[in-house]
């Protein structure tokens, strides 16, 4: 009976650790949300939390780092964002940027209610009589877009979002490249009405790590209203961990008298080769 227990227990305990380990193979770095609408308050009040951004690189987030395109926001270490000031007019919409050295990507904030803001009527003059070339302003965010290769079913699955605030109604987003129109064809889709990104299937960052797309806005016609705008994107490896060098700053020692092209050997570990080989071995090449 015990024995009979015993195996059972540690048939549980095997199963929590794969559901883990498949949970982490399952990490998509970046926001964990991308789209956040917050109805337009009275006063956004400073210092206080209007809603949190779950960032994760699937690393440890150790030098995450946020922007934002609204001036009077910021975004705490902690996913916090809060306002600067006392504020009441802050636009219908504003970007958020996060970045560590694994990952990156872009959260949008909505606001339900807010007004567009205009520049004052003096300023617009301003800038018409002094600008020597018309002012030419780009609607479309187009955000590079990190997916992780050898993903699982199911597909197609949402990468990101392409977005154009002022898109005309009726109109429609386009993208072409390599891997939408140009081979390997059908990678990447758009949808034509939200923006959506999704990918098809599953890709191979040792065939193609980056993907240079074009995103633009079409009538019904199929006539150009904007763009193209280029898009990113970055292929991460799931199990990218940099090699460890085990001796720290390595110093060598060669004989006085050496001929040239004489080898030193140095070891790292990878945690990414084959089992039984996690420990790599090169060779320097010192010159004299």
């Amino acid at each position: 009976m015990q024995q009979k227990t015993q195996l059972a227990l540690s048939f549980l305990l095997s199963r929590v650790l794969l559901l883990a380990f498949a949970d982490d193979l399952e990490c998509t770095p970046g926001f964990q949300q991308k789209e956040f609408r917050i109805a337009q308050p009275s006063e956004f009040v400073e210092d206080q939390l209007i809603v949190n951004l779950a960032f994760d690189d699937c690393e440890g987030n150790a030098t995450l780092s946020f922007e934002v395109s609204n001036p009077d926001f910021k975004v705490k270490p902690n996913g916090d964002l809060i306002a600067l000031k006392n504020v009441t007019e802050v636009g219908r919409t504003f970007f958020i940027h996060g970045r560590t050295e694994h990952a990156e990507d872009m959260a949008e904030i909505t606001i339900d209610g807010g007004r567009e803001i205009q520049g004052s009527l003096k300023e617009i003059f301003k800038n018409a009589r002094t600008s020597a070339v018309p002012r030419q302003r780009r609607s479309i965010v187009a955000s590079p877009i990190l997916i992780p290769e050898n993903q699982r079913q199911p597909f197609p699955r949402t990468a990101g979002k392409v977005v154009d605030s002022d898109r005309p109604e009726g109109s429609k987003f386009r993208l072409s490249g390599k891997g939408v129109d140009q081979e390997p064809k059908g990678l990447f889709r758009i949808n034509e009405n939200t923006g959506d990104v999704s990918v098809t299937r599953s890709l191979d960052r040792e065939t193609l790590a980056t993907y240079q797309l074009l995103v633009e806005t079409t009538d019904v016609s199929g006539r150009i209203i904007e763009g193209p705008v280029p898009l990113d994107i970055i292929v991460i490896d799931q199990n990218d961990n940099r090699p460890i060098f085990r001796e720290g700053p390595y110093v060598g020692h060669v004989m006085e008298g050496s001929p040239t092209e004489t080898w030193g050997i140095y070891f790292m570990s990878d945690q990414e080769v084959s089992r039984g080989k996690r420990y790599i071995s090169g060779k320097l090449d010192v010159c004299l």
